[in-house]
């Protein structure tokens, strides 16, 4: 899994995080704090049998699909991130950056 290092003007860093994901939608990243920008944001799903689902909302089941080993990118978007897995302990590595 590579990890994302890049930094510029609107970007000073990225902030690394795994998670363990299962059936049931969990919160992996809240709305960003006021002041504050989510300039990007990718989720890679590390299973090689699982499929992820990336919710961007604080209700419902259904979101982008990402597939065994593969990931998504979202560009400035501060809402909340859910996931939830079609497998129990399902690993997801997420990275994002604030400005």
């Amino acid at each position: 899994m590579s990890r994302n290092e890049y930094q510029g003007a609107f970007i000073k860093g990225y902030v690394h995080a795994d998670t363990t994901v299962g059936t049931s939608a969990v919160a992996v990243l809240p709305t960003a704090p006021a002041g504050t920008r989510r300039v990007a944001l990718v989720i890679q799903n590390t299973s090689s049998t699982a499929t992820v689902q990336a919710i961007f909302a604080e209700t419902g089941t259904v979101g982008i699909r990402i597939p065994p080993l593969g990931s998504i990118t979202q560009e400035n978007y501060n809402g909340p991130v859910r996931l939830i897995s079609s497998a129990a302990g399902t690993q997801v590595h997420l990275a994002y950056a604030n400005s």
